[in-house]
């Protein structure tokens, strides 16, 4: 039996919030945090609803852009919860979908207006993924990194990496971080897909017609079991992680979520629980009609009935690679509070899928919570946090 591997620190900044502690509140509330895209020109024939960091976070740091702005800002959060790091081996594991294309997509539009702009190779350099793993391995003074992406199951591979590495002794400690900025390339084409919901995203309503995108940060420390003591908390064990490609459809999800079914699978079949333990889901629930629907329908496959779940896309927006890991810090601070947060949007109940989540907060005992994730081309992932007095 592996040693545990302890989460000593979370952070998260989102349109719910800037940091754990406020996003989570709005979370509880069920807050409604999608509205009308100011941030930039769509180009799409109406104004779509996203979920924006509304603070000019970029102002924070020289030499960024804003999903590493996002990124540092989630990082130095869950940076804080260790007590002591001397001698300690750390490593990075980056997820990120978009990267630094923000500059990209502006250094286009500068070319177009004059093509005779001298443009540096550095200048381009940050549309590279690894960048962003690169910096926050020099911000933090690191021992190594490693960047992962699988579109939007990006972040809960990044936590099951990092449980991974820390399982193999490759490092004592590691931080998950998971990070996307909105930008034209998600919002068109996302919107050319018609997978965007005018009046906004409705998890698991039967009236549901899309996702509603969002941007945001999420960060995980994950430590040993040799180094528990140099944490000021612990707030909970990465117990189990799974994860499988069913390669169905380049953007659709298996009808009878076969991918899904698997990463819960292997999720469960690592933590050595029972499926009967699972006391809530934090769904991936885009509000799409494929994904909700053939969601639980896996989960229906693998756990025999549904528990207590909710998605928390109305509030968050659909971040991207980085809604697995902020939606998985505010599932460990759900376990640790006994609460299944509502899920926003949610009114009316979808026959084929029959069952509704809960439009308002519900305390209860919980012990084990899983997450999932789930990406274009197939790319599936889950991951069981548990009580630490409990795993």
């Amino acid at each position: 039996m592996k040693a545990p591997v302890y989460i000593a620190g979370m952070g998260t900044i989102s349109a719910a919030g800037m940091d754990c502690e406020s996003g989570f509140k709005s979370i509880i509330r069920g807050d409604d945090n999608v509205l009308p895209l100011t941030q930039f020109e769509s180009g799409l024939n109406s104004t779509p609803l996203c979920a924006t960091v509304n603070d000019d976070v970029d102002s924070r740091f020289t030499n960024s852009f804003r999903s590493l702005s996002l990124a540092r800002v989630a990082a130095t959060e869950a940076m804080s919860g260790l007590t002591d790091r001397a001698g300690l081996k750390i490593g990075i594991v980056a997820a990120t979908t978009v990267g630094g294309i923000s500059v990209t997509e502006r250094i286009y539009e500068q070319l177009k207006k004059d093509p005779t702009l001298n443009i540096k190779s550095r200048d381009l350099a940050v549309h590279e993924p690894c960048v962003i793993s690169a910096e926050i391995c020099r911000d933090i003074n690191a021992s190594g990194f490693h960047t992962v992406s699988t579109a939007c199951s990006t972040g809960i591979h990044a936590i099951g990496m990092a449980k991974r590495l820390i399982d193999k002794g490759i490092y004592d400690a590691v931080l998950a971080v998971g990070t996307d900025a909105l930008s034209l390339l998600t919002v068109r084409g996302f919107g050319s897909l018609t997978l965007l919901d005018q009046n906004g995203c409705r998890p698991f309503d039967k009236r549901r017609a899309g996702i509603s995108l969002g941007e945001g940060a999420g960060a995980m420390l994950l430590v040993g079991s040799a180094h528990r003591n140099r944490c000021k908390k612990v707030y909970a064990v990465v117990n189990g992680w799974g994860a499988s490609a069913d390669s169905f459809h380049m953007t659709a999800p298996h009808p009878e979520g076969d991918g899904a079914i698997r990463s819960m699978q292997g999720a469960l079949n690592e933590s050595g629980i029972d499926k009967s333990a699972i006391n809530l889901v934090i769904t991936h629930g885009t509000a799409t009609p494929d994904n909700d629907k053939s969601e639980i329908k896996a989960i229906r496959n693998v756990l025999g009935t549904v528990p207590s779940f909710c998605s928390m896309k109305r509030t968050l927006g659909h971040t991207l690679a980085a809604s697995g890991i902020i939606e998985a810090v505010f599932g460990v601070m759900s376990l640790n509070d006994n609460v299944v947060p509502p899920t926003g949007g949610f009114e009316q109940l979808d026959d084929e899928i029959g069952i509704a989540p809960g439009t308002q907060a519900i305390y209860k005992p919980l012990t084990h919570v899983l997450k999932n994730s789930f990406g274009f081309g197939g790319n599936n992932a889950s991951v069981i946090f548990s009580k630490a007095d409990v795993a």
